[in-house]
C-alpha cells in the first residue's frame, strides 16, 4: 500500500549530456501526469508518460527533465552557421529592396536570425538516441518516489487499522446497548399506559403486540452485521498488497451511511453518542484514504 505523496530525482549522461529527471506525486482520485521537457526531445514525452503509468495507479505525477551539457558541448558558447547567416543575409537584402527600405543590416541584426547563432542545445543527439539514459534516470527517480510513497504509506495503513479498531470497539458497545433499550421501552410503555388508567399485566398479548412491533422497527441487527462486514473488508484492504485507496474510501462512505441509519432507529441518547463518535473516526478516515493510492 503507497501513499500518493513522495518525490524522487534521477541521473544518467549521454554523449557529452548530462539528464536529470525529478518526479513529484500528490493525491488525486485519479490518475494525472504532467510532463516538462526540453522542445528538443518533446518527442520522448508520450514514452514517459507510458513508463509513470506502468509504475503509479493513482495521483497526479509531475515530471520534469532537465538536459545539460556535461563537458564535450561548451555550455553557454553559441556556434555561428555560416551557411544560414549567408541565406538570412540575402533574404534581409532581398526584403529591404523590395520594400524600398533605407537602413544598414548589422552583425548584430544578422546574428538574431533564426537558426544562424546555435547554442549547444541545438546539437542535441536525437531524441531516440537520449531515450535509453533518459529511460534510466527516470527510472531511478521514480524507484526513489515509490520508496517514500511505500514509507508513507505504512505510516498510513498503521493508523488506519487503529481507526477501524476503534469503530469496531464503538460497534460492540452499541450492540450490547441493544438489551437495555428494549427494557427501557418496554418500562416506559408500561408506564405510560398506567398513567392513562389502562394498566396491563405483563404477559398481555396487546403489550407483547406492541413491545414486538417496537422492537422490530428499532431493530439494528442488519446494520451491525453490515458494519461487521465493511470493518472485515477494510482489514483485508489494508493489509493487501494491491492499491485499495478508491475501495476504502468507498467503504467508509458505506459505514457512515450505516451509522447514520443506526442512529436513527435506535433513538437512545448513549447509542447516538457513539454514533456521533463514529462518524467524526469515519471522517477522519476518509481524510487518510484519501491520500493512499
Amino acid at each position: 500500500m503507497e501513499s500518493m505523496t513522495g518525490h524522487g530525482r534521477g541521473n544518467a549522461t549521454a554523449e557529452g549530456w548530462r539528464i536529470t529527471v525529478e518526479c513529484g506525486s500528490v493525491n488525486r482520485k485519479g490518475i494525472e501526469i504532467s510532463v516538462a521537457l526540453p522542445k528538443t526531445i518533446s518527442t520522448l514525452e508520450q514514452k514517459i508518460r507510458e513508463t509513470v503509468q506502468k509504475r503509479v495507479n493513482r495521483g497526479r505525477v509531475n515530471i520534469t527533465v532537465l538536459l545539460e551539457s556535461s563537458g564535450r558541448n561548451t555550455a553557454g558558447q553559441g556556434v555561428v552557421d555560416r551557411e544560414a547567416a549567408h541565406k538570412a543575409l540575402q533574404e534581409m537584402k532581398s526584403l529591404q529592396e523590395a520594400l524600398a527600405l533605407p537602413g544598414e543590416i548589422t552583425l548584430d541584426l544578422l546574428m538574431r536570425a533564426p537558426g544562424v547563432l546555435r547554442t549547444p542545445m541545438d546539437e542535441v543527439l536525437s531524441a531516440e538516441a537520449l531515450w535509453p539514459s533518459l529511460q534510466e534516470a527516470l527510472v531511478q527517480a521514480l524507484d526513489k518516489m515509490s520508496a517514500m510513497r511505500r514509507k508513507e504509506g505504512v505510516h498510513l495503513v498503521t493508523d488506519l487499522l487503529k481507526r477501524v479498531k476503534m469503530l469496531e470497539t464503538l460497534t460492540k458497545a452499541i450492540r450490547g446497548r441493544v438489551p437495555a433499550v428494549l427494557r427501557q421501552r418496554r418500562d416506559h410503555l408500561r408506564t405510560r399506559l398506567e398513567d392513562l388508567g389502562l394498566p396491563l399485566p405483563a404477559n398481555d398479548p396487546a403489550l407483547a403486540r406492541e413491545l414486538a412491533f417496537m422492537a422490530e422497527r428499532s431493530d439494528i441487527t442488519e446494520e451491525l452485521t453490515r458494519l461487521d462486514s465493511h470493518f472485515l473488508q477494510c482489514r483485508e484492504a489494508l493489509e493487501g498488497k494491491e492499491p485499495a485507496g478508491r475501495t476504502l474510501d468507498y467503504l467508509a462512505q458505506e459505514m457512515f451511511r450505516e451509522f447514520n441509519t443506526l442512529g436513527n432507529k435506535a433513538g437512545d441518547a448513549a447509542i447516538s453518542q457513539r454514533v456521533v463518535q463514529s462518524k467524526a473516526e469515519l471522517d477522519r478516515i476518509r481524510e487518510q484514504v484519501a491520500n493512499l493510492e
